[in-house]
């Protein structure tokens, strides 16, 4: 039974349409994911579903008079001032737990939260009302995997209608069971969760590669059949001519057959403009294959005994030993405040350990929060790819352009005027176009649409570099990732494998302990043999403690073979 009909809606801003008929119905305990490009009206969309806005043509209707769906927006949802505690009244303990608020944030004022907190404490506060149906604009944002992994499990269990606008394709495939696409301002609807319209997109696209093809053949037919006609028009009118006025009624009526086969003609080029078809946008696409010459030996970065702590109370990670080596493609995980970007900035030199030591080789590295910042309003966008520099090779930086979603005349853009989305996109051209050694990431998909996370993420794919990558982006760090560092209540934890091997059972802690600290070992010593064949009289005692100290370690955990 429809819960939901929305009939023809439209909707338009200072004469511009957003939504040109809408129609679309939703069903009784249907989940549906509402997916478009940013901007394209998702918002809109659920705003007039609620009441919030007035359509300007078409109709909303409920099966049941007064159903009042609960919604769930983008914007601020408590006064900052008040305590969450008072701010959620009446929502049961159970729920408020089954959320992950916790005693301490109810005690807090709201405007302390985080947006992940805030997030999970309004979704108490509506599924308190038991509602029927639920409209959701952008959940997951602000949301650590924890909180993202309890919203899924709040929404698989919810037994209404659930209609929700997200851009995390990992919660889309856990939670819904068929999307509704928004573009060009009509909706498409295609049953299954995330994978199944992403595969059954692919598969439209394909076909229509494959009508065109056959539209260029027959095109290429009836043009050359045209021609024929006219052809034999002109020849036959020309016969015309040339015939005496006298002999005009004994020979055959060639002025018939001129407009016969200009007749025939008219007809072929009217089918051809009905069979008419556009050619289908296709993706760019380019060979990241970079420069490999000159680079740095194996091991990148070295992290021994590495601790940090802001206030030398509460330690973000201590004791921590690993290594990123060339070609690692690292992830770097944990709750929200666990501290991901800390760790970032220890092991690219922004800030000193507290405890432990960084070792790291002579490197080339582009760390995108940087870049961001440093983005110069007044370039065009083709300008800022190329760092000013007109000697690059054109071609390649547009096709990388056009690769991450700025084609043909917008690499003309000022940088001041693009989106935040469109900033993040060109600064991770840029990055890829400088050919660093170690690409750091620091929550590259965030704000993004589908549409740019997939091909930021085809453009990461590609890279055949090392990667450190913080993100709460799944299907991302499933897809490109080959290791990772787990942070979580003060410990650092190294994981080989992908994302989804670390998710589904991880590796055994001990064993990977034991040969990150053994490969730790057996570089620091060779550093310290370089060191000791010309040492200056100040560190040659301090340089042969240390070798003899390491080489008994490191003889100790080689006989635990």
């Amino acid at each position: 039974m429809a819960i939901l009909q929305v009939n023809k809606i439209k909707k338009g801003f200072q004469g511009t349409p957003v939504l040109s008929g809408v129609s679309f119905k939703l069903t009784a305990g249907e989940k549906v994911g509402l997916v478009g490009l940013n901007g394209c009206g998702k918002s809109t969309l659920l705003k007039i579903i609620v009441g919030e806005l007035a359509a300007d043509e078409g109709s909303i209707t409920w099966a049941k008079e007064g159903l009042e769906p609960a919604y769930l927006s983008q914007e601020e949802r408590f006064e900052p001032n008040t305590t969450l505690q008072e701010q959620v009244a009446g929502v049961p303990a159970e729920l408020l737990s089954r959320c992950g608020i916790t005693r301490v944030q109810l005690s807090q004022r709201a405007g302390s939260l985080s947006g992940g907190e805030k997030t999970r404490a309004a979704l108490a506060r509506i599924l308190a009302q038991n509602p029927e149906v639920l409209l959701l604009d952008e959940p997951t944002t602000h949301l650590d995997t924890e909180g993202l992994e309890l919203l899924e499990g709040i929404l698989v269990d919810y037994r209404g209608t659930l209609l929700v606008v997200s851009h995390d394709r990992y919660f889309l495939d856990k939670v819904v069971t068929s999307i509704l696409e928004l573009e060009n301002g009509r909706v498409r609807e295609y049953p299954g969760n995330y994978s199944d319209y992403t595969e059954r997109k692919r598969a439209e696209c394909k076909r229509q590669e494959e009508e065109y093809r056959e539209y260029l053949k027959e095109k290429k037919r009836l043009e050359e059949a045209i021609r024929r006609q006219i052809q034999w028009a002109e020849a036959a009118h020309n016969k015309h001519k040339h015939v005496p006025r006298e002999l005009i009624m004994s020979k055959p009526n060639y002025r018939a057959k001129a407009k016969a086969h200009m007749r025939t003609a008219k007809a072929m080029e009217q089918r051809l403009e009905r069979i008419k078809k556009e050619k289908p946008r296709e993706a760019a696409t380019i060979n990241l294959s970079l420069d490999q010459s000159g680079r740095s030996g194996r091991n990148l970065i070295l992290a021994s005994n590495l601790g940090f702590t802001f206030d030398k109370k509460r330690w973000l990670f201590r004791h921590a030993d690993f290594f990123v080596q060339r070609g690692d493609r690292v992830a770097i995980v944990g709750p929200n405040g666990a501290g991901k970007t800390t760790l970032l900035r220890v092991l690219l030199g922004d800030l000193q350990p507290a405890e432990g030591n960084v070792y790291r080789s002579p490197l080339k590295i582009s760390y995108l929060a940087q870049e961001l910042e440093h983005l110069n309003p007044n370039r065009t966008v083709l300008e800022e790819a190329t760092g000013g520099n007109p000697a690059e090779d054109q071609t390649y930086v547009r096709t990388m352009l056009a690769c991450l979603l700025f084609p043909r005349d917008t690499v003309w853009k000022r940088v001041g005027l693009l989106s935040r989305g469109e900033k993040l996109r060109l600064a991770i051209a840029k990055i890829l176009l400088a050919t660093p050694d170690l690409l750091v990431l620091d929550e590259p998909t965030n704000g993004l649409d589908l549409s740019s996370r997939e091909r930021v993420e085809d453009a990461l794919a590609d890279y055949p570099n090392t990667l450190l990558l913080v993100s709460h982006d799944r299907y991302l760090l499933q897809r490109i990732t080959n290791k990772v560092i787990a942070l979580k209540e003060g410990k650092l934890r190294v994981f080989s494998g992908g994302y989804k091997e670390y998710q589904e059972q991880g590796v055994k802690p001990n064993e990977a302990d034991i040969a990150t600290r053994r490969l730790l070992l057996e570089t620091r010593l060779a550093q310290l043999s370089g060191a000791l064949a010309t040492p200056t009289a100040e560190e040659a005692d301090r340089l042969s403690a240390e070798f003899i100290r390491v080489s008994r370690e490191l003889q100790a955990l080689r006989s635990q073979k």
